[in-house]
């Protein structure tokens, strides 16, 4: 029968009318909104996006190694999160986190995306961006795809005390980054084991480094790894907060140790990495020359509160500092500040100060920094 026969007919008038409003809805073979995303998963990916995603569904226990995820209920409601944290550790017996549709995530295009976002960072070539993440699930075959939208920039210190900042975006670093990993499903096989890792004996170079190193440390940086590079020796460091760093770069160089910075401290995690490498300088003439990093340090200290360092840049003889001054204020008193004022610099030179075009009542002010003998 077809659809004007149907219509034709009485008895079928209220049948014909909902076959029509079918057949006229855009959504009838539409991909539905909320994804299916029950199943139980294997915790993988760890790296930021792991971190924002854990973050985001407030399930930190789910951040060690080995650990899972189940997800049950009907993403057109609710979701429930029940997690087993690490091997050592029995699947949760209650839900460790419940979330319901229009008020904790919303659906579109087979996309769940979470209304919460979370604090992140990011190392990148162009800087360490410092925003926030958004995060979408969505079905990835037997596994979960998890993806994330960081958005963010550098900041420039105004102020630090151990767990206190007050800082202030640098003008033309914002990015978008899109990143994605994946959660596979407790029935796919697991990789393949390496082999178990062999470590290579330490050289007496590196020994006697070892040591030397152990005493200047000071408690709050710590010693990661050490390897023998070309007659040298490069270590791997951690330090919780940046007067730990440039705290210890002091010290080595009052120790008299000579160092190239190949590494500057990064933030990540909640901790500075740097990487230097030890051991008799080919260009040893220059004397002590520590990281950009101790060096922006410094600058903050002296600096104005209407001054923010955008970046410092290490020119082999010595550095070269871009600062952003606000309005009109005289560089007088920061460069008497930068020559007097410490026993790092012991030569200051102003290279440029010029009104920034895209922002009025801005300057953009460039300095030559070189620093003392150790």
């Amino acid at each position: 029968m077809t659809r004007w026969q149907c219509c034709n007919g009485r008895e079928w008038l209220a049948g014909c009318v909902l076959l029509l409003m079918a057949a006229a809805s855009p959504s009838a073979s539409a991909e539905p909104d909320c994804p299916g995303l029950a199943g139980h998963y294997r915790v993988d990916g760890f790296g930021p996006v792991l971190g924002d995603a854990l973050g985001v569904l407030g399930l930190g226990m789910a951040g060690f190694r080995d650990s899972e995820v189940k997800i049950t209920g009907n993403t057109e409601q609710s979701l429930s999160f029940w997690v087993r944290s690490g091997l050592s550790s029995p699947m949760a017996s209650r839900p460790s986190r419940v979330l319901t549709r229009g008020v904790d995530y919303d659906c579109a295009a087979g996309v769940l995306t979470l209304r919460g976002s979370a604090e992140s960072t990011r190392q990148t070539d162009a800087g360490f961006l410092e925003g926030r993440s958004i995060v979408r699930l969505t079905r990835s075959g037997a596994g979960l795809g998890i993806a994330a939208e960081f958005s963010g920039g550098q900041r420039s210190t105004l102020y630090s005390y151990d767990s206190a900042r007050i800082s202030v975006p640098r003008l033309g670093t914002g990015r978008t980054l899109h990143e994605s990993i994946r959660w596979p499903g407790v029935q796919e096989p697991r990789p393949v084991a390496s082999r178990p890792y062999e470590p290579v004996p330490e050289s007496a170079q590196a020994g006697d480094l070892r040591r030397r190193l152990d005493a200047l440390l000071g408690g709050a940086v710590r010693l990661g790894g050490l390897d023998d590079s070309g007659g040298r020796v490069r270590a791997s460091l951690s330090a919780s907060q940046a007067e730990d760093v440039v705290a210890f770069e002091d010290r080595l160089r009052a120790a008299g140790l000579p160092y190239t910075t190949t590494r500057a401290p990064i933030w990540s995690n909640n901790q500075y990495f740097m990487e230097f490498l030890f051991g008799a300088d080919p260009d040893a003439a220059r004397g002590w020359h520590p990281s950009v990093f101790r060096v922006q340090q410094e600058i903050d200290r002296l600096r104005s509160p209407m001054v923010s360092v955008r970046k410092v840049e290490d020119a082999g003889d010595g550095y070269v500092a871009e600062l952003d001054v606000i309005g009109s204020e005289s560089l007088v008193p920061l460069l008497q500040r930068l020559r007097a004022g410490t026993s790092i610099f012991r030569d200051v030179e102003l290279l440029d100060d010029a009104e920034q075009t895209d922002r009025r009542n801005l300057r953009l002010v460039r300095l030559r920094l070189k620093t003392a003998s150790g």
